[in-house]
């Protein structure tokens, strides 16, 4: 039996394990998680029962001097920990799971769903150390695709398929009148190193956004970054491991999130993204234009944005529309769940076995 330390960094991260850490330890395998100081996280892996410890992030600001400062405490406490924990494998979404397997001779495998040339810093301090990088089969991970390891499908498969996630209107009716649509937006810090320079949502834009949506339905509103006080009674109210629930029932999901965006498309719920990072990512632009779930629109087009959010609200049955298409997407794909796992478990002497799901779920 294997001994795995996983890396959470991000909230959709905590999301990404339930499944894959619950199958490990019904199987034998000690689990344990390192977790990156973000508010939303740390509530998340509480409430998801973990077994962890947190790791603290002073960094206030996107600098290179605060990023190196910020990755070099990381290494140290995840030293720390390695130490005490003496893991077998580790999994996740950091840089420094990789360079401190190659100090102690430790394999590390990277997920990702994103290409190199978004995250390049990822990319050049991830990728390059890492004993393997699980990515879907659309991603672009050059010049390291050959430690790839693709499969048909997308990481948010892991919990968001229909094997796993559940819709239930009771576990969110104190934060939702169901008597009523309605459409949520969200924004997100664009804090990350990769988010440098990057455009998204503003509170002019808001205005216009919220004054278009109101006679068609509710607006709520879910925000890492702080909002103009006229529109605090919007902001969304439910634990943060219930949010997957308001965005299935949700008639129009407009953000600057990539994340939130491709959960969309797995719940069926039609989605809008505007920021910087439109037509740059595999993974999006395959669900946008082979598969219709979601439009990706640049900040250069505010008014492109407005017009289809008008055309979307008064499409006609969207959500039936949208089951449909949710569907055609869902019979391309594997079971990401069973997959990674598989992958944990027999890494690295048996990747075939893992690549036989993907043939077996053609």
């Amino acid at each position: 039996m294997k001994k795995i330390l996983f890396y959470l960094g991000h909230p959709a991260h905590a999301h990404n394990f339930v499944y894959i850490s619950k199958i490990l330890k019904e199987h034998g395998h000690a689990v344990f998680f390192a977790v990156r100081q973000r508010e939303i996280l740390v509530d998340l892996v509480q409430d998801f029962e973990y077994d962890h410890v947190i790791i603290y992030d002073e960094r206030k600001r996107n600098s290179v001097f605060s990023v190196i400062k910020s990755l070099l405490k990381r290494e140290y406490e995840m030293f720390k920990i390695i130490k005490w924990f003496k893991p077998d494998l580790m999994v996740g979404t950091d840089i420094v799971i990789t360079h401190l397997g190659k100090f102690f001779n430790i394999p590390s495998i990277i997920l990702c769903d994103d290409d190199s040339s978004v995250v390049p810093l990822m990319a050049n301090l991830g990728f390059r150390f890492a004993s393997s990088v699980l990515a879907p089969d659309i991603c672009n991970i050059t010049p390291f695709n050959f430690k790839k390891i693709g499969y048909r499908g997308l990481q948010k498969l892991s919990y968001l398929h229909p094997n796993y996630f559940s819709p239930d209107k009771s576990l969110i009716n104190n934060g939702f009148d169901f008597k009523e649509r309605y459409f949520m937006i969200r924004f997100v810090s664009l804090s990350a190193h990769h988010d440098n320079n990057v455009r998204g949502i503003d509170d002019k834009l808001l205005d216009s956004i919220i004054q278009l949506l109101i006679p068609y339905g509710k607006v709520y509103i879910s925000s890492e970054r702080t909002i103009p006080e006229k529109y605090h009674k919007l902001i969304l109210s439910i634990k943060p491991n219930l949010i997957h629930q308001a965005m299935y029932y949700s008639d129009l999901f407009i953000s600057d999130s990539q994340s939130m965006t491709i959960e969309c498309c797995i719940l069926g719920t039609p989605s809008i993204r505007y920021n910087d990072f439109v037509g740059r990512i595999s993974v999006l632009e395959e669900l946008q234009y082979k598969y219709k779930l979601t439009f990706g629109i640049s900040p250069d087009k505010p008014d492109e944005l407005l017009n289809k959010i008008e055309e979307l609200a008064k499409f006609p049955n969207i959500k039936k529309e949208w089951k449909k298409r949710k569907e055609k997407m869902l019979k391309n794909m594997i079971d990401v769940t069973s997959f990674i796992t598989n992958v944990i478990e027999n890494f690295p002497s048996k990747i075939k076995q893992s690549e036989e799901i993907n043939k077996n779920s053609k």
